[in-house]
Protein backbone atom coordinates (compact mmCIF):
# COMPACT_ATOMS: atom_id res chain seq x y z
CA UNK A 1 0.00 0.00 0.00
CA UNK A 2 2.77 2.40 0.95
CA UNK A 3 4.53 1.77 -2.38
CA UNK A 4 1.38 2.58 -4.40
CA UNK A 5 0.80 5.74 -2.38
CA UNK A 6 4.38 6.86 -2.98
CA UNK A 7 3.97 6.16 -6.69
CA UNK A 8 0.78 8.26 -6.84
CA UNK A 9 2.50 11.13 -5.04
CA UNK A 10 5.45 10.93 -7.46
CA UNK A 11 3.17 10.90 -10.52
CA UNK A 12 1.13 13.82 -9.19
CA UNK A 13 4.33 15.85 -8.69
CA UNK A 14 5.54 15.02 -12.19
CA UNK A 15 2.18 15.93 -13.76
CA UNK A 16 2.27 19.20 -11.86
CA UNK A 17 5.62 20.08 -13.42
CA UNK A 18 4.17 19.47 -16.89
CA UNK A 19 1.76 22.38 -16.37
CA UNK A 20 4.48 24.96 -15.80
CA UNK A 21 3.74 28.33 -17.35
CA UNK A 22 7.02 30.19 -16.92
CA UNK A 23 10.54 29.69 -18.27
CA UNK A 24 12.00 28.36 -15.00
CA UNK A 25 9.18 25.89 -14.45
CA UNK A 26 9.43 24.68 -18.05
CA UNK A 27 13.19 24.21 -17.66
CA UNK A 28 12.55 22.17 -14.51
CA UNK A 29 9.92 20.08 -16.31
CA UNK A 30 12.24 19.44 -19.26
CA UNK A 31 15.10 18.45 -16.93
CA UNK A 32 12.72 15.94 -15.34
CA UNK A 33 11.86 14.53 -18.80
CA UNK A 34 15.53 14.19 -19.71
CA UNK A 35 16.31 12.52 -16.36
CA UNK A 36 13.54 9.94 -16.59
CA UNK A 37 14.45 9.05 -20.17
CA UNK A 38 18.15 8.75 -19.30
CA UNK A 39 17.40 6.07 -16.72
CA UNK A 40 14.95 4.27 -18.96
CA UNK A 41 17.30 4.21 -21.94
CA UNK A 42 20.07 2.82 -19.71
CA UNK A 43 17.66 0.12 -18.54
CA UNK A 44 16.66 -0.69 -22.13
CA UNK A 45 20.31 -1.10 -23.15
CA UNK A 46 20.45 -4.13 -20.86
CA UNK A 47 18.22 -5.94 -23.38
CA UNK A 48 19.44 -7.18 -26.77
CA UNK A 49 18.63 -4.66 -29.50
CA UNK A 50 16.22 -6.96 -31.40
CA UNK A 51 14.04 -7.07 -28.28
CA UNK A 52 13.75 -3.26 -28.37
CA UNK A 53 12.16 -3.57 -31.81
CA UNK A 54 9.49 -5.94 -30.45
CA UNK A 55 5.98 -4.72 -29.78
CA UNK A 56 4.10 -5.53 -26.58
CA UNK A 57 0.40 -6.21 -27.05
CA UNK A 58 0.27 -4.28 -30.33
CA UNK A 59 1.81 -1.09 -28.90
CA UNK A 60 4.85 0.59 -30.41
CA UNK A 61 8.22 -0.97 -29.70
CA UNK A 62 10.80 0.95 -27.65
CA UNK A 63 12.49 2.10 -30.87
CA UNK A 64 9.16 3.05 -32.46
CA UNK A 65 8.23 5.07 -29.38
CA UNK A 66 11.39 7.14 -29.81
CA UNK A 67 10.63 7.59 -33.50
CA UNK A 68 7.18 8.86 -32.57
CA UNK A 69 8.70 11.35 -30.13
CA UNK A 70 10.94 12.61 -32.95
CA UNK A 71 7.79 13.27 -34.96
CA UNK A 72 6.09 14.98 -32.01
CA UNK A 73 9.06 17.32 -31.64
CA UNK A 74 9.16 17.92 -35.38
CA UNK A 75 5.46 18.86 -35.35
CA UNK A 76 5.27 21.00 -32.25
CA UNK A 77 8.75 22.51 -31.94
CA UNK A 78 10.27 22.58 -35.39
CA UNK A 79 7.08 23.20 -37.42
CA UNK A 80 5.20 25.41 -35.00
CA UNK A 81 7.65 27.17 -32.67
CA UNK A 82 10.51 27.45 -35.16
CA UNK A 83 8.29 27.83 -38.25
CA UNK A 84 10.22 25.30 -40.36
CA UNK A 85 8.05 24.45 -43.38
CA UNK A 86 9.46 20.93 -43.86
CA UNK A 87 10.60 19.93 -40.37
CA UNK A 88 10.12 16.18 -40.53
CA UNK A 89 12.87 13.63 -40.28
CA UNK A 90 12.22 10.55 -42.47
CA UNK A 91 12.35 8.27 -39.39
CA UNK A 92 9.48 10.03 -37.63
CA UNK A 93 6.55 7.78 -36.82
CA UNK A 94 2.92 8.84 -36.55
CA UNK A 95 -0.19 7.02 -35.53
CA UNK A 96 -2.98 5.86 -37.79
CA UNK A 97 -4.04 9.51 -38.19
CA UNK A 98 -0.98 10.04 -40.42
CA UNK A 99 -2.43 8.68 -43.65
CA UNK A 100 0.11 10.17 -46.11
CA UNK A 101 3.51 10.12 -44.39
CA UNK A 102 5.48 10.33 -47.64
CA UNK A 103 3.80 13.66 -48.36
CA UNK A 104 5.48 14.97 -45.22
CA UNK A 105 8.84 13.46 -46.16
CA UNK A 106 8.50 10.55 -43.74
CA UNK A 107 9.60 7.08 -44.78
CA UNK A 108 7.11 4.55 -43.34
CA UNK A 109 9.46 1.71 -44.35
CA UNK A 110 12.42 3.07 -42.38
CA UNK A 111 13.95 0.68 -39.87
CA UNK A 112 16.73 2.56 -38.09
CA UNK A 113 18.77 0.97 -35.33
CA UNK A 114 18.33 1.90 -31.68
CA UNK A 115 21.55 3.91 -31.72
CA UNK A 116 20.52 5.84 -34.84
CA UNK A 117 17.18 6.74 -33.30
CA UNK A 118 18.71 7.68 -29.95
CA UNK A 119 21.24 9.95 -31.69
CA UNK A 120 18.39 11.69 -33.51
CA UNK A 121 16.37 11.88 -30.28
CA UNK A 122 19.32 13.52 -28.51
CA UNK A 123 19.42 16.19 -31.24
CA UNK A 124 15.69 16.84 -30.90
CA UNK A 125 15.83 16.88 -27.09
CA UNK A 126 18.72 19.35 -27.23
CA UNK A 127 16.60 21.59 -29.47
CA UNK A 128 13.75 21.55 -26.95
CA UNK A 129 16.13 22.36 -24.10
CA UNK A 130 17.65 25.26 -26.07
CA UNK A 131 14.24 26.74 -26.91
CA UNK A 132 13.13 26.50 -23.29
CA UNK A 133 16.42 27.97 -22.03
CA UNK A 134 15.99 30.96 -24.34
CA UNK A 135 12.29 31.48 -23.65
CA UNK A 136 10.93 34.59 -22.00
CA UNK A 137 7.43 35.09 -20.64
CA UNK A 138 6.64 37.13 -23.76
CA UNK A 139 7.98 34.45 -26.10
CA UNK A 140 5.83 31.81 -24.42
CA UNK A 141 2.74 33.84 -25.30
CA UNK A 142 3.78 34.29 -28.96
CA UNK A 143 1.28 32.87 -31.41
CA UNK A 144 2.87 30.31 -33.74
CA UNK A 145 1.39 30.49 -37.21
CA UNK A 146 1.07 27.23 -39.14
CA UNK A 147 3.46 27.03 -42.11
CA UNK A 148 1.78 26.64 -45.51
CA UNK A 149 2.99 23.09 -46.07
CA UNK A 150 1.72 19.57 -45.37
CA UNK A 151 1.90 18.67 -41.72
CA UNK A 152 0.46 18.80 -38.25
CA UNK A 153 -0.87 20.79 -36.47
CA UNK A 154 -3.11 22.74 -38.80
CA UNK A 155 -4.12 25.59 -36.47
CA UNK A 156 -2.21 28.26 -34.57
CA UNK A 157 -0.99 27.68 -31.00
CA UNK A 158 1.12 29.69 -28.58
CA UNK A 159 4.69 28.65 -27.87
CA UNK A 160 3.57 27.61 -24.37
CA UNK A 161 0.81 25.40 -25.77
CA UNK A 162 3.29 23.75 -28.14
CA UNK A 163 5.76 23.09 -25.32
CA UNK A 164 2.97 21.65 -23.16
CA UNK A 165 2.12 19.17 -25.94
CA UNK A 166 5.77 18.09 -26.17
CA UNK A 167 6.05 17.67 -22.40
CA UNK A 168 2.85 15.66 -22.24
CA UNK A 169 3.88 13.43 -25.17
CA UNK A 170 7.28 12.78 -23.60
CA UNK A 171 5.83 11.99 -20.18
CA UNK A 172 3.00 9.77 -21.41
CA UNK A 173 5.15 7.81 -23.84
CA UNK A 174 7.78 7.35 -21.16
CA UNK A 175 5.15 5.70 -18.97
CA UNK A 176 4.19 3.38 -21.85
CA UNK A 177 7.84 2.56 -22.55
CA UNK A 178 8.48 1.64 -18.91
CA UNK A 179 5.36 -0.53 -18.82
CA UNK A 180 6.44 -2.33 -21.99
CA UNK A 181 10.06 -2.72 -20.85
CA UNK A 182 8.78 -4.52 -17.77
CA UNK A 183 6.95 -6.98 -20.04
CA UNK A 184 9.99 -7.41 -22.31
CA UNK A 185 12.28 -8.07 -19.36
CA UNK A 186 9.97 -10.89 -18.24
CA UNK A 187 9.89 -12.60 -21.64
CA UNK A 188 11.98 -15.75 -21.84
CA UNK A 189 15.11 -15.37 -23.92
Amino acid sequence: MESRTAERVRLRAERGKLRATGPEGLADAWAMIEDIWTGTVARARDLPEPVLHEQVEGEWSFVQTHRHLVLATDCWLRRMVKGIARPYHPWGLGGSWLTSPRRWGIDPDADPSLEQVLDLRRERMDEVREVIAGATAEELERNCVVPDSPGHPRKDHTVLQCLHVILKEEWQHHRYAVRDLEALEKRPR
